[in-house]
């Protein structure tokens, strides 16, 4: 049997047929490798949905729910396989360096202090609660492994979770090439933009605040993972009398005309520990406003927000003028992040543990 140089822990294969930017990531490991000739195996704790990924799992089927837990349950089929190096593209500190050498490519924990749906909803506190139990038995292993974070916001959330220095930091990979195809200055719209799965982490409500409030029309687009939750938004949409157009489960090609014609992007996840689909927009020339409190606000900070009234009033202001200049601004800004840059950044801190 040929030895397996890489473990690729990559959980959320058998979740869904698409990839979301965490999935990105996970395509972007393959195909590094494959350029570089080195064996792996991806390990995901139920059956991934792309056969040709060489891979082990734990269940023969599907489970595209309890994200987080499949995050911890992927040591079982991991610690199995003995590679030369676990690559563990899901962030969690499973305890796998006592086989080979681990490195975790990591956004903020789900369990920091930091806003978003599990300190917003009693729901999801209670839903993340056996999950903190579960990574404060195994946390030391982030003091063994090494670290990577996908930006300083998650750097600062893993080091005071994990109670270590704070993590170096390498940016995620964005497939510029492709949304750049999209990049024009004349011809857009007055409407704005939302990119990401229709499910309640998304915060989407927000988008739809942000359009009744501005008076200013919407088009939200993404995979639909909770059809419970778009029938909520629907709700929240016509009682707010929102101009807002749900676009589910959208070809790329079709995402790429939307890109085209839209002015400005918005983000509406607060606590976002990076932001992949804003840098796509801005790579089509689109206009991002972010959160304040996420990742991507150190791609721009000047044209960042606190709460939704202060979108609007960012909104409003760059829907009146067409601004050429920015756009080439926002695309220039976007190539740092290329597939190519990510690569090389991260196969510099790999090869020497698999050589």
């Amino acid at each position: 049997m040929k030895e397996i140089k890489v473990a690729v822990i990559a959980h959320g294969l058998g979740m869904s047929r698409g990839y979301s930017g965490e999935g990105y990531v996970y395509r972007t490991f393959f195909e590094m490798l494959n350029e570089r000739g080195i064996s792996y195996i991806a390990v995901s704790f139920s059956k991934p949905y792309d056969k040709s990924i060489p891979s082990t799992y734990c269940l023969p089927f599907h489970i595209p729910k309890f994200d987080k837990y499949q995050r911890i349950l992927t040591y079982y089929p991991a610690k199995k396989v003995k590679p030369k190096l676990y690559l563990n593209a899901s962030g969690v500190p499973i305890p796998l360096s006592n086989v080979a050498p681990h490195v975790i490519y990591a956004g903020a924990p789900a369990i920091s202090t930091l806003p978003s749906k599990y300190t917003k909803s009693v729901f999801w506190k209670i839903y993340i609660t056996p999950f903190k139990i579960m990574i404060n038995k195994i946390k030391d292993e982030a003091k063994r492994a090494k670290i990577i974070a996908n930006s300083h916001y998650s750097a600062k959330a893993i080091a005071q979770v994990y109670n270590i220095n704070e993590p170096e930091v390498i940016y995620p990979p964005v497939d510029v090439e492709f949304f750049s195809k999209a990049y024009n200055e004349d011809n857009r719209e007055n409407f704005f933009v939302t990119v990401g799965r229709i499910e309640r982490g998304k915060m989407l409500e927000n988008s739809i605040i942000l359009s009744a409030k501005s008076g200013i029309k919407g088009v939200i687009v993404g995979s639909l993972n909770e059809v419970s939750y778009l029938k909520k938004l629907n709700k929240l949409k016509r009682e707010l009398k929102a101009n807002v157009e749900f676009l589910t489960n959208l070809p790329r090609e079709e995402l790429l005309k939307i890109l085209s014609k839209a002015k400005v992007y918005f983000h509406p996840t607060i606590g976002e520990h990076f932001g992949i689909p804003v840098v796509e927009a801005m790579s089509a020339g689109v206009i991002p406003i972010v959160p304040k409190d996420s990742g991507v606000y150190e791609v721009v900070p000047e044209f960042s927000y606190s709460n939704v009234d202060e979108a609007v009033g960012i909104l409003r202001n760059l829907i009146e003028k067409n601004n050429v200049e920015l756009r080439r601004e926002m695309r220039r800004r976007s190539l740092q992040f290329s597939k190519d840059r990510f690569k090389e950044k991260i196969m510099s801190k790999i090869i020497t543990l698999i050589s």
